[in-house]
């Protein structure tokens, strides 16, 4: 375990309700192992297999995270948000400072959360998803998500591209399969906890998701922030607890690679700054051992 002085120390916006100024997912790791979170007030963290821990993009904001396989977006595209990574470099990192919950899918296009509404149909929001090519095309992928949405009275609070080719959408109180040709399936809808340690913001539903990552074989593990746990969704819509955060901590994010899940969780995430935010990166194992892998000691204030 490492603790750090983050003042020292050296890829999901959604409808009103949603509260983006608050700590959200902003976690991936990369095949080398390497883990990258965000760090609000500070910018973008790295944390390599030694457990040494660097800052590799300086931002005050952040709160969604992606990888491009492929590295198909540059520099100047995508729009709305910023490739952190050099030009050549594969995977790279799509960040968004506020935006909205993206995720590159197995087609290479970017997929994230939109409005749909408005002066401008495709900027960053929270009530379906839009699509945006390599090459700055961009489109809507389903209207019958925000149909769905709009009869829960819910917004977008979390995305992941599965191997399987599909995305799948968070809202605060489901999760749901979305194919790249707008059709929807609820995977759980609505989702139950149980024990739920319910701490919600304004207006959500439990069990508050937000993050969300994908395997292999379909079952998502997501970020409960609102019950304070990471949740297993297998593919049949049943709901399992795999980690259980102690007061004042609430899982944000989620990321797994070779069988392991990483974890995301920050103090009060379901409350104001001046309640004190800090990160910290768990890591939970495959036979469910968990691991502490970096608490950031001094607190975000605004």
């Amino acid at each position: 375990m490492k603790t750090v002085n983050w003042l020292t120390g050296v890829c999901f916006l959604c409808a009103a309700a949603t509260a983006i100024s608050h700590p959200s997912s902003g976690i991936v790791v990369n095949e080398r192992g390497e883990v990258f979170f965000l760090h609000i007030g500070r910018g973008l963290a790295k944390l390599d297999h030694t457990g040494k821990l660097t800052y590799v993009h300086q931002s005050k904001g952040g709160h969604w995270l992606c990888l491009d396989p492929n590295g198909s977006f540059s520099r100047t595209q995508p729009k709305y948000f910023e490739r952190v990574t050099p030009e050549g470099v594969r995977p790279a990192i799509i960040f968004a400072d506020g935006g909205a919950p993206i995720a590159v899918c197995g087609d290479g296009n970017l997929y994230y959360a939109s409005n749909w509404a408005g002066g401008d149909e495709n900027a960053p929001g929270g009530l379906t998803v839009s699509r945006l090519s390599p090459d700055g095309k961009l489109s809507h992928v389903s209207p019958s998500l925000k149909v769905m949405l709009a009869k829960l009275d819910e917004g977008m609070t979390g995305l992941a591209a599965g191997p399987d080719g599909l995305l799948y959408v968070a809202s605060p109180s489901s999760i749901f399969k979305l194919k790249l040709d707008g059709t929807v399936t609820p995977l759980a809808r609505p989702a139950a906890v149980a024990d739920c340690d319910e701490d919600l913001p304004p207006n959500w539903r439990a069990p508050g998701f937000r993050g969300l990552d994908v395997t292999t074989d379909g079952t998502v593990y997501a970020a409960a922030t609102g019950c304070r746990c990471v949740v297993k969704i297998a593919s049949d819509g049943k709901v399992s607890a795999v980690l259980k955060s102690e007061r004042p901590w609430n899982p944000t994010g989620v990321a797994l690679r070779a069988g392991d899940v990483y974890v995301l969780e920050w103090t009060h995430a379901n409350d104001g700054a001046n309640d004190g935010w800090r990160p910290r990166v768990r890591k939970i194992t495959r036979d469910g051992t968990v691991s502490l892998l970096v608490e950031i000691k001094e607190e975000v204030k605004r």
